[in-house]
């Protein structure tokens, strides 16, 4: 695609509405038309914001249909559920019945089967599942380019990234097209649009929501996750998604936060560590600040670029065997690569895996969070491929996808919170918390938007 040609900024007077969807759905039994309002907003919005390409597929018709449905339900008391009513746009590797799966790709995908056991609590829950949102080539990257269905494009500056893999979803949820979006989270693809975007981005514990239904882009890292308006909201998402309750989790009167900063050295622009020390500054006021050793965190990206391209490459066996026609060249180099992993490469960083995770383990036991700037530089030009750190020039996929990966590679829970700016685009604080800390981690972020505000 052609990145010099940038499509022209959007409105800035419009605004996102921010009642959280408790509230919105308490209101649907004394309000007529609460689902079809809400929806009628998201339409509204998605033609303010066309050129941003957050949709892959719509039938507004068909949503209109269903919302008045729900609205009838609710006029007569009955709500199916906590989120009756309220807008969700799915990111397009979730298997949605009567909508199409494309995965940003025009390479032909392996059976998913059914319709994806996530989706499915969502509607149970009463949820309006309306569209489906652009995303980066069957998940394999971070800025949410992509040559097939084109760019998804920052709402703050089109001509930056917005983000991926789950970049439409990021974009849906700051621009008011629906209350809420899913996507997911390989390396750090529901946290980079998040914090690109400037909305809150959830990955849970791995294994907490099921995947069944997803494309996979890899089986062992994959998280399915929230972007919403504010942390209550991710949390309500979480629990119909995971089936689980989040039992109350009370913040301890001083809570003890690590900063790794021997792996933060380096790593962060400028603009980004004056603004993370503002941060620290404000959160030592409250909380108890600690630095951390982290000697094998900045290892992670040479083998989880192994094991994520070599189990890519076993998901798209087939298509690959039959000469990868579909694929565009950026994703077919890495899938090729990962078809020449051996066995040994993949059991060897399937090892260092497990030393990092111990790892993180004895840091997160000591502490109820660690603290990291979400990305280690605000959102990059879209084409933009390098970028100037504090330790000199790196890659865009080290210092973005870099910043995020350890934590789903380690399989621990991991939010980020939209917090400022920095030189005039979001800032965001990525929280970590323990392996199956999520009630914590989600209460930690609740009281962290406090603090912020």
């Amino acid at each position: 695609m052609n990145h010099a040609s940038s499509p022209s900024a959007p409105n800035p007077s419009w605004s996102v509405p921010s009642t959280g969807i408790v509230k919105l759905v308490s209101a649907m039994t004394s309000s007529r038309g609460g689902a079809r309002t809400l929806l009628d907003q998201a339409f509204e919005a998605s033609q303010r914001v066309a050129s941003l390409n957050a949709i892959a597929w719509v039938d507004w018709d068909s949503a209109r249909r269903d919302a008045d449905v729900l609205d009838k339900e609710a006029a007569g008391g009955r709500l199916r559920g906590p989120l009756h009513g309220i807008p969700v746009a799915i990111k397009d590797l979730y298997v949605v019945e009567g909508m199409p799966t494309g995965g940003g790709t025009r390479a032909r995908l392996p059976p998913l089967g059914d319709e994806a056991a996530l989706v499915a609590r969502l509607r149970q829950a009463g949820a309006l599942l309306f569209a489906k949102t652009n995303m980066h080539e069957i998940a394999l990257g971070a800025t949410g380019e992509n040559v097939w269905t084109g760019d998804v494009c920052n709402p703050q500056d089109p001509s930056r990234q917005a983000g991926g893999s789950s970049g439409g979803s990021g974009v849906t949820v700051a621009t008011g097209i629906g209350v809420a979006s899913i996507g997911s989270d390989t390396g750090g693809s529901v946290r980079i649009p998040a914090a690109f975007c400037g909305v809150v981005g959830f990955k849970p514990s791995f294994g907490a929501i099921p995947l069944a239904g997803a494309l996979p882009l890899s089986w062992t890292c994959d998280h399915p996750g929230p972007l919403a308006r504010s942390v209550a909201d991710a949390a309500l998402l979480h629990e119909v998604m995971s089936g689980r309750k989040l039992a109350h989790a009370a913040l301890p009167r001083r809570p003890r936060l690590a900063v790794p900063r021997n792996w933060l050295d380096g790593r962060l622009s400028p603009a980004t560590r004056e603004w993370f020390e503002q941060l620290l500054a404000t959160l030592r006021e409250c909380a108890d600040i600690i630095d951390v050793p982290t000697p094998l965190m900045p290892g992670s990206m040479g083998p989880y670029t192994t094991i994520v391209r070599a189990e890519a490459a076993f998901v798209h066996r087939e298509a690959l065997a039959a000469g990868g026609e579909g694929f565009s060249e950026q994703a077919l180099l890495p899938l090729r690569a990962g078809l020449e992993v051996s066995a040994q490469a993949y059991l060897l960083a399937m090892h260092e895996r497990e030393a990092v995770q111990r790892e993180l383990d004895a840091i997160l036991a000591g502490c109820d969070a660690l603290l990291t700037p979400t990305t280690a530089v605000p959102a990059p030009l879209r084409g933009q491929t390098e970028v100037d750190v504090e330790g000199g020039r790196l890659t865009v996929r080290e210092v973005v996808l870099g910043q995020t990966l350890p934590f789903s590679f380690a399989g621990v829970p991991a939010l980020s919170i939209p917090w400022g700016r920095i030189d005039g685009l979001a800032g965001a604080l990525q929280v970590v918390a323990r392996r199956d800390g999520d009630a914590s981690l989600l209460a930690l972020g609740a009281w962290l938007e406090t603090v912020r505000s």
